[in-house]
């Protein structure tokens, strides 16, 4: 069973979607609809960051991010990720609580 705050990855035409999992609506009478809000875009193996944006999707059409953020070194774009989606944990994890938390204006 999926949980709000995990991180999926979809398969949106010949783009792949790196987000996180913002909500979990029951639809019909087994379905569930996942809201992910997506905020990296994957073409071609660029990366491309955008303003986060929910799409409903079902949870077979999700896949495990897997060791996506193991891959990735750029520490500051991580930290940059994590003050534009909000997520304080994540930002002083990276940080080490050694810089100071401020949101980013959308």
């Amino acid at each position: 069973m999926l949980r709000v705050g995990e991180w999926k990855t979809v398969k949106i035409g010949d783009m792949t979607a790196v987000g996180y999992v913002s909500n979990i609506v029951q639809s019909g009478f087994y379905g569930y609809r996942v809201e992910l809000t997506k905020v990296i875009w994957i073409m071609d193996g660029k990366y491309l960051f955008k303003k986060p944006s929910p799409g409903i999707f079902t949870e077979e059409q999700l896949e495990p991010i897997g060791d996506f953020w193991d891959k990735q070194r750029d520490r500051e774009t991580l930290v940059d990720l994590a003050l534009l989606t909000g997520d304080k944990q994540w930002f002083e994890e990276l940080t080490g609580g050694k810089l100071k938390w401020h949101t980013v204006e959308q």
